[in-house]
């Protein structure tokens, strides 16, 4: 038991805050952007939950869904109507077919990756789902504030993902129970949702499915 604790204890931490380059150089706040940091370059086991993605109002509820590889995300329909939950993303690929309201899906993620979810009825719904090697991920705060606990010592590769801004690289140092303190500048770029259903093709309107 003694020895548990002492290896728990030993992991880092890296606090930091993130900004966004704005157009006339200066610096903007991540606002409500959701962002997430995260490190590479080690394996961890997931995590025990299956998180909920909702189909609610033709959208889904979370828009963005960060799991470790070997997790499972629940995708549920909480509309009146069907869905066609689908990915053809090459770190998961799958199809959910038409599930009726109220019932559910599970999906599993068992590689790391960015997987962008759709919806083959609905062509305005999108989701992200980010899979990570490991548990060592935080979501940026309102303020551009994050916390990364429990970081094994020493040199790992830190990255921030979010879908309107450019990806960001950069090494970190973390020493056994020490904080490392970091600030990010990410430089904007357009997200466009726009997207061909499952099959490659553009998008026709379906009567019937919702309004």
């Amino acid at each position: 038991m003694v020895l548990l604790l002492a290896a728990a204890a030993a992991g880092g931490e890296i606090r930091g805050t993130v900004q966004i380059r704005a157009a006339d150089g200066g610096v903007e706040p991540t606002a409500d952007l959701p962002i997430v940091v995260y490190l590479t370059g080690f394996r961890q086991p997931p995590l025990p939950d299956s998180p909920v993605i909702s189909q609610k109002d033709k959208t889904f509820v979370p828009d963005v869904q960060v799991v470790v590889a070997g997790q499972s995300v629940q995708f549920t329909n909480d509309d009146p109507w069907v869905h066609n939950v689908f990915s053809t993303s090459a770190a998961r690929s799958f199809d959910l077919g038409q599930p009726g309201p109220h019932e559910t899906r599970v999906v599993s993620f068992p590689s790391p990756g960015l997987v962008d979810v759709f919806c083959n009825i609905h062509e305005q719904m999108y989701a992200s789902v980010l899979v990570l090697p490991n548990r060592a991920f935080a979501r940026v705060a309102p303020d551009g504030t994050f916390v990364i606990r429990d970081v094994p010592p020493g040199r790992h590769s830190l990255h921030a993902w979010g879908r309107q801004t450019e990806p960001f690289e950069m090494e970190v140092v973390v020493g056994e129970g020490q904080p490392s303190e970091v600030q990010l500048t990410l430089r904007p770029r357009l997200f466009n949702p726009a997207h061909l259903d499952k099959f490659g093709r553009a998008y026709k309107k379906r009567p019937g499915y919702g309004p």
